[in-house]
């Protein structure tokens, strides 16, 4: 099966999950008076329904797959480590640190300064980080160890700062395993704006993968600076893994697999591997929400606990493959 075909593959299938997440759910109506709750005219509860839950919850967890994904794939390229993911590395427990110091009651801020706070909060575990990895020639298992002991030691702040506050269970679950029940337009324009300016940058830095793939001796020979490209992937990381915290708890699993279907489906290519683990973490995490959504409705699964089953089976049969 080519690119292209696989291409059409994944349009169709990312068009019908948009369609399902739309148009399935408990709200009992047809299809006649969704399309035109859709253009605002008819049922109004129908149209406020659409517009204020449903299509925020779609455009939501597609952005913070995308921005999993990038991450997921800025990670692998400049460490060169296959088990780069910015949740395993602990990135996103920097954000998740900061969440639940939230909703412990610990920190009061407003909803842009939780945007803010859980950014800034991943931007300090990646320097720190950036600098444990910062020494030349380090290679891709030492820093894949150095990156599980970060994740570890995020996980551990975490569940400390939980369990000394009065934080609802719900509140935990959405957080520590993913949840997109509070999706809303202000979520949708945190996640574009992150979005967009580091695709750009991403784009801007492709070509400087081609020679820290071949290791940081022969990519500084060749006039590219493997530290410091490694620290701007490592920022735009957490810039983005802050987002997707944010925005829908800590979900595994997307920034870890997507590099890898991306490989699979688009090829070695640097830019080719951002454009792909974009939208291959948008279609896994829309599908998950999707699923834990609709499988048991009305009871809703955590989003991370269907990707986790999404994507283990498929990470062992990739493991297994590799020569």
């Amino acid at each position: 099966m080519n690119v292209k075909i696989r291409c059409v593959a994944l349009l169709i299938a990312t068009t019908l999950l948009i369609l399902t997440g739309m148009f399935a759910g408990p709200a009992d109506a047809s299809i006649q008076e969704i399309l035109n709750a859709f253009v605002r005219s008819g049922d109004t509860a129908l149209s406020t329904i659409l517009w204020d839950m449903r299509i925020p919850r779609v455009l939501v967890s597609m952005l913070t797959g995308a921005c999993l994904g990038l991450a997921g794939v800025l990670i692998q390229l400049s460490t060169r480590s296959s088990l780069g993911d910015p949740n395993l590395f602990g990135i996103g427990g920097g954000a998740a640190i900061f969440l639940a110091a939230v909703a412990a009651g610990v920190v009061s801020v407003g909803n842009f300064g939780v945007f803010a706070g859980s950014v800034i909060s991943s931007l300090l575990v990646a320097a720190f980080l950036s600098f444990l990895i910062s020494k030349e020639n380090i290679g891709p298992i030492r820093i894949a160890i150095i990156g599980l002991a970060v994740g570890a030691l995020t996980i551990s702040i975490g569940t400390s700062v939980i369990s000394h506050g009065r934080v609802f269970p719900t509140q935990i679950i959405g957080l520590v395993a993913g949840s997109f029940t509070s999706s809303n337009w202000t979520t949708v324009y945190y996640l574009v704006s992150t979005l967009v300016m580091c695709v750009i940058v991403s784009s801007i830095i492709a070509k400087r993968f081609y020679p820290i793939i071949l290791g940081d001796i022969l990519s500084k020979s060749l006039g590219v600076n493997p530290v410091k490209t490694r620290s701007l992937s490592m920022a735009m990381a957490a810039v983005l893994s802050g987002a997707s915290v944010y925005a829908g708890g800590v979900i595994g699993f997307v920034g870890l697999l997507s590099p890898h279907l991306a490989r699979w489906i688009f090829g070695n290519s640097p830019l080719n591997l951002i454009i792909g683990s974009v939208w291959i973490g948008s279609l896994t995490t829309i599908l998950a929400d999707q699923l834990a959504r609709l499988l048991f409705s009305p009871i809703e699964l955590p989003v991370g606990m269907a990707t986790t089953l999404m994507g283990a089976p498929i990470m062992i049969y990739l493991a297994l493959k590799i020569k």
